[in-house]
């Protein structure tokens, strides 16, 4: 029992309860590796100690920081929605997060990531991509034997490290969509070639546009880079040419605002003349004049999803971690930004 004069332990709370310090540190983690029998008798002695855990004694009591990592290259709107899901999680289970920005074209980029992960002593780190592609980055985290997760759009890694979203059926709504409003001229403005879920995208918007006999030649095709200012260079080029597409696919919403704003320098209305899709379903989209038609990804879900199965491997191990769910579905959300093909547009290329 604790003395008057001192504040309680995690100690007192485990010997009182009759279990190890580890059992106590799941119960204020939140874990749902406990039985409600163990957590509710934990519960109870926690409030009758009034122990009240901080950080740092919780991490020292478990040899734990409590710090979670958030690695990255390029912020964009997507990021920011799932690093806004990661830190609810991060709240419930008594963690906080570190993000760390990098640049995937640097050769030193797997050095920069390890040495963020050693000054700042995280129990385990999200990966997002392109950066979560890097298998070499992967093999590093291994060999230091610090738990991750890779957020990836294939099965790059053991099922228990990912949460691979499936883009295929949303790509093959969305491409129905625009089909059955008359459009077989559909451009694409995908990211950068060498990003694998880029080439995703691409590859199963072609495997859609297959289905109902209809190809994407070179011309149809403008590389971006997952920026606006990108968006804006691949809208001209898409929008200069004669017979211009009827609609654009944009791989992700961040370019299909900035092709919103090359048309209307164009004078080309959007739906009437143009049909517009995005990629992602950020809260903008349905902000925008007129609301973007997109491919909702589930960042909720995603971020819920990769944050409950880095805390298992963190604290159970990859037995835990495989217990949870791997791929996750966007769904299509049809908007004010496509409509019938416009008249008078010839429908072939």
């Amino acid at each position: 029992m604790p003395d008057r004069d001192r504040s309680p332990t995690i100690n007192d709370v485990a010997e009182k309860a009759g279990v190890s310090k580890r059992t106590v540190s799941r119960v204020i983690n939140r874990s749902p590796h406990v039985n409600e029998a163990t957590r509710t008798r934990v519960e109870a002695i926690i409030r009758e100690l009034q122990f009240t855990p901080n950080r740092q004694a919780r991490g020292l009591a478990a040899s734990r920081s409590f710090l979670l990592g958030l690695v990255y290259d390029v912020p964009t709107l997507f990021i920011n929605d799932i690093q806004k899901g990661i830190l609810s999680i991060c709240a419930d289970a008594g963690y906080e997060l570190v993000v760390h920005a990098c640049h995937i074209r640097s050769s030193r980029l797997i050095d920069d990531v390890m040495r963020f992960v050693d000054n700042t002593h995280i129990d385990g780190v999200i990966i997002l991509p392109p950066v979560s592609e890097i298998d070499e980055l992967a093999e590093s985290l291994d060999r230091k034997s610090v738990p991750y997760v890779r957020f990836s759009s294939d099965l790059v890694d053991a099922s228990w490290k990912l949460v691979v979203t499936n883009y295929l059926p949303a790509i093959t709504d969305m491409t129905g969509h625009l089909v059955k409003l008359g459009h077989e001229r559909i451009a694409f403005i995908s990211g950068p070639r060498d990003n694998l879920s880029s080439q995703k995208r691409h590859e199963m918007f072609v495997q859609a546009l297959a289905r109902h006999d209809l190809a994407l030649p070179n011309s149809m095709i403008a590389e971006g880079a997952f920026t606006y200012e990108s968006g804006i260079k691949a809208g001209k080029k898409l929008l200069s040419q004669e017979p211009r597409p009827t609609a654009i696919f944009a791989a992700n919403d961040e370019m299909a605002f900035a092709v919103m704003h090359v048309a209307d320098e164009m004078g080309v209305k959007i739906p009437r003349d143009l049909s517009l899709v995005g990629f992602d379903g950020t809260p903008f989209s349905s902000f925008v004049i007129p609301a973007l038609s997109t491919i909702r990804r589930q960042t909720d879900e995603m971020s819920r999803l990769g944050t409950q199965k880095l805390l298992s491997l963190i604290d159970d191990g990859p037995d835990a971690a495989r217990a949870f769910e791997t791929m996750v579905s966007p769904q299509f959300v049809p908007r004010q930004s496509t409509g019938p093909v416009p008249n008078g547009q010839p429908l072939t290329f």
